[in-house]
């Protein structure tokens, strides 16, 4: 019997939650959305001189960091949990630890009779 050499790359931690793979890139799609979204901000404020360049670089890596923050946090602007909804599998939501009960079970509102 042959082993899958990719299931022996599975870490521990992916075994014993297959849904981290699709946490990460939901969290990453987030904090690329809230870091564009902050730079784009940033240029709507009115300055009497233009930054330096040296300044809009300080301010990207700012803008960056705060990005990071706010997707890793459970209150960020909740575009993670939206991501999350459209890509893991129906059989693996139940995996997701904030997710709604009926989204665990495989059911939403729409398909309820309610």
């Amino acid at each position: 019997m042959k082993i899958n050499p990719q299931a022996q790359a599975l870490s521990t931690a992916q075994r014993t939650n297959p849904v981290k793979p699709f946490e990460e890139i939901a969290e990453g799609m987030e904090a690329n959305f809230t870091s564009h979204m902050l730079a784009e901000m940033r240029k709507t404020i009115p300055k009497e001189t233009p930054d330096s360049s040296s300044m809009e670089y300080y301010n990207s890596l700012l803008d960056y960091e705060r990005a990071q923050t706010m997707a890793k946090s459970d209150s960020g602007l909740g575009i993670k949990k939206v991501i999350l909804d459209q890509i893991v599998p129906q059989h693996m939501k139940h995996y997701l630890k904030n997710a709604a009960p009926q989204v665990r079970q495989g059911m939403t509102k729409e398909n309820t009779n309610e």
